[in-house]
């Protein structure tokens, strides 16, 4: 299941808000402590990525100013602290150390309905019907947001999540992106929102594997496609609910290790970080890595949410995606190896 995905969407409620009404921004920050002071705080873009404010933290505090246009999300980053938060003529405060946002219509809505979504992760826990049940809860609150906020900086936001959390088909997908605004589709999130659906479109269980390399030149056909089926499980050191998969993966590997294939594939990490994982968490089976933040795989199997455990059949072809837990056991065990 998604976890990290619903772990870390933050929370919107439907308001009227006209994206054209320009002005002055100003954001206020609270750091937790004095260890950051000297360093610079950024606000970025959150489609692009561009930075759109920076300034000095001084006594736990930051203050960034600049011009608004149009409102649209973004991201408040702090060393490795990120907060998402909308940018608007107001003045805007933000708490790091309470993860809390005040200020504006816009920033009024996240923080009112933060603690909602909170709500409906916890609903899902580690039983694989309740995660599909508080997805589908996360899905339409995602798409409501999308159709009420078309016109402000929250609309194109949830627009991309509605994206991320479906498992559409390509007529569908072309469906919902022909409906969008126009402007929808030149944003980068979007694109890549999209790049993502349509790979699971291609990736989707029924399909064959897709191949792809690490920095070391392994490739995933090493593993799969030689007459076993290939457990893979796609993770990242600083990812708790990946780390939370392995002894469930150890139990199996232990059991089936000489009936079946099993790699982990380290996405969206660091390599010192992965391989010190790798040495703590005592992990026997072969690890592919790319370069830092290595993204390839994800990319090619329209992946947005780790952990991600796939089984793949003697002769390649995709028969699971997004197992885990009990059900991941049970997929196994039904095999009779």
């Amino acid at each position: 299941m998604k976890k990290t995905l619903i772990a870390a969407a933050v929370a919107l409620i439907m308001v009227a808000c006209n994206n054209q009404q320009g002005g002055n921004f100003k954001v206020t920050a609270t750091m937790p402590d004095e260890t950051t002071d000297g360093q610079t705080a950024y606000i970025t873009n959150y489609d692009t990525g561009d930075t759109v404010a920076q300034a000095v933290i001084k006594d736990k505090v930051v203050v960034l100013e600049g011009k608004v246009d149009t409102t649209y999300m973004a991201r408040l980053i702090v060393a490795d602290n990120r907060m998402e938060f909308v940018v608007e003529p107001a003045e805007i405060a933000i708490n790091l150390q309470e993860q809390k946002i005040t200020g504006g219509k816009l920033n009024e809505a996240f923080a009112a309905i933060d603690a909602d979504l909170g709500a409906i992760s916890q609903e899902g826990g580690d039983n694989p019907e309740a995660m599909m049940a508080a997805e589908k809860k996360l899905i339409d609150r995602f798409y409501k947001a999308y159709e009420d906020n078309r016109d402000n900086g929250i609309g194109p936001w949830a627009f991309n999540y509605y994206l991320m959390y479906n498992d559409f088909n390509a007529q569908q997908l072309d469906s919902i992106i022909n409906a969008a605004p126009e402007r929808y589709r030149n944003l980068k999130r979007v694109k890549k929102a999209v790049a993502a659906a349509n790979a699971l479109v291609t990736t989707a269980v029924g399909q064959q594997f897709v191949d792809f390399t690490d920095a070391k030149g392994t490739k995933l056909s090493d593993f799969v496609g030689k007459g076993k089926y290939t457990l893979v499980d796609f993770w990242a050191s600083w990812c708790g609910p990946c780390k939370r998969e392995i002894p469930n993966i150890k139990g199996l590997y232990d059991k089936y290790k000489s009936k079946m294939n099993f790699v982990g594939v380290a996405v969206w990490d660091k390599p010192d970080d992965t391989n010190k994982a790798i040495k703590d968490l005592q992990i026997p089976w072969p690890v592919m890595q790319g370069e830092p933040n290595w993204t390839e795989p994800t990319d090619l199997y329209g992946i947005n949410g780790i952990p991600h455990i796939m089984l793949i059949d003697p002769d390649g072809k995709i028969v699971a995606r997004q197992l885990g837990g009990d059900l991941l056991v049970k997929t196994i065990t039904d095999l009779n190896l």
